[in-house]
């Protein structure tokens, strides 16, 4: 399967307080999990042009203001001829595992449910030549019409962390992925 790999990685992260593209390994640790997985084509999509320097490699600022992540998404699928997977800076949980568990169960395309059985479109497997409704409003309207996946013993790597108090709701997973040192520093 071809496949290209977004790391969204160009939010503010103004409720964590610290830039979620790099901690816990950011963007860098995604890519060895990806590139584990044998998907080497990865771009992130780092927001303004003076983040750019923050990542390496394929690196691609936001073409103009977007007007919401959904549009990025969009945007962003539109500039490639190949399936898509997205994968937000802020997967902390994420391991090699998870992401062969939903590309094994997404053939067809889909997006992962979380540990509460919630729709997670940030982590979307996107099909070629999958239509996009005209004129949504958000990233779960954008992929409402691709199939949920079961993501079974990895439903905890699709969780998304927006504030410091994600990370403590979270602790005990994050130490046993990432160990002591790396926590306290990230916290």
């Amino acid at each position: 399967m071809t496949l290209t790999v977004f790391i969204l990685a160009g939010g503010e992260s103004l409720r964590m307080r610290k830039d979620k593209g790099l901690m816990f390994g950011g963007v860098d640790r995604l890519k060895g999990l990806l590139d584990a997985c044998g998907l080497q084509r990865v771009i992130v999509l780092c927001g303004s042009e003076e983040r750019a320097t923050l990542f390496e490699g394929d690196v691609w600022p936001d073409p103009f203001p977007i007007g919401g992540v959904h549009h990025l998404i969009e945007w962003a699928y539109g500039q490639v001829d190949t399936a898509c997977l997205f994968l937000p800076c802020d997967a902390f949980l994420m391991e090699e595992g998870a992401i062969q568990n939903l590309l094994n169960q997404s053939q067809e395309g889909g997006v992962p449910l979380d540990i509460n059985g919630r729709r997670q479109p940030l982590f979307a497997h996107i099909p070629c030549n999958f239509e996009m409704p005209k004129g949504a409003l958000s990233v779960g309207h954008l992929l409402q019409d691709l199939p949920p996946i079961q993501t079974e013993d990895f439903a905890c790597a699709f969780t998304n962390f927006n504030s410091a108090e994600d990370l403590q709701v979270h602790r005990q997973k994050l130490l046993a992925l990432h160990g002591e040192h790396v926590l306290q520093q990230s916290m």
